[in-house]
């Protein structure tokens, strides 16, 4: 789905009897999704009014969470194709699949940083569920968040000073901010409830997330300090994973 500003005039832009999730803008109005319409979870592109669907990645395996890049040239997913989940890249057109990770463990969630050099991810290979970067590369990985308890969700602030993810350090799981170096870490939700999957506008002052805290999982906007919380989806329906157009 496709939505303004403050949630008015959804349009379903993939029309698919199939689920589609997971979306990431990818610039010149198109679109990264996953759909299982192949029978098992794999990337697709789209432009935004729906046309040109275009199945990118052929696997057994489950490929998810797509990200793409600031230039729009590349997308970053996660795929189980070499018997674990690792992260991947490949041209926006589907060419050039090439793993960057290489770990017993699961590395999932892949988010780039502004300027294309960076990228965020999630791993449990230090025991539990922690934000990592590492190069465009794959190379230089590092811990950033190093907590016991559980982080993931990363989204990279469109001035690549900061990281918003999701975390249960404090008990319910809320939204927080790190800056890239892993220091000043801000809680932004303090609720009871299920807060997560940030994402920034590019003007860098608000992010959309998503949270259960009605009774169903909703997408809300808030300023990027945490002030104005607010339910922008308000269906009966469960609405998630929202990407901000860039």
């Amino acid at each position: 789905m496709i939505m303004g500003l403050d949630g008015y005039n959804p349009v379903n832009v993939s029309n698919n009897p199939a689920a589609d999730t997971d979306p990431s803008w990818c610039g010149n109005g198109n679109l990264a999704y996953v759909s299982v319409r192949d029978g098992n979870h794999e990337v697709y592109v789209m432009a935004d009014n729906g046309t040109g669907q275009t199945r990118l990645t052929i696997e057994p395996a489950a490929d998810t969470g797509p990200s793409c890049s600031p230039d729009g040239t590349k997308i970053a997913f996660t795929s189980g194709r070499d018997g674990n989940n690792e992260i991947y890249v490949m041209d926006v057109d589907g060419s050039n699949q090439q793993r960057l990770t290489t770990n017993d463990a699961a590395d999932i969630e892949p988010d780039w940083s502004s300027d294309g050099s960076k990228i965020a991810f999630v791993s449990d290979r230090d025991g539990n569920s922690e934000i990592y970067l590492m190069n465009a590369d794959g190379t230089g990985v590092m811990n950033l968040t190093n907590d016991v308890g559980y982080d993931g969700t990363p989204a990279w602030s469109p001035n690549g000073s900061s990281i918003a993810f999701s975390s249960d350090r404090n008990g319910s799981k809320d939204i927080y901010t790190v800056n890239s170096d892993g220091t000043g870490f801000v809680r932004l939700t303090v609720t009871n409830d299920t807060d997560g999957a940030p994402s920034w506008k590019t003007t860098g002052f608000q992010l959309v997330f998503q949270s259960d805290r009605d009774g169903n999982t909703e997408i809300y906007r808030m300023s990027s300090d945490g002030s104005f919380q607010t339910n922008i989806t308000n269906n009966g329906s469960e609405d998630s994973l929202a990407d901000w157009e860039r």
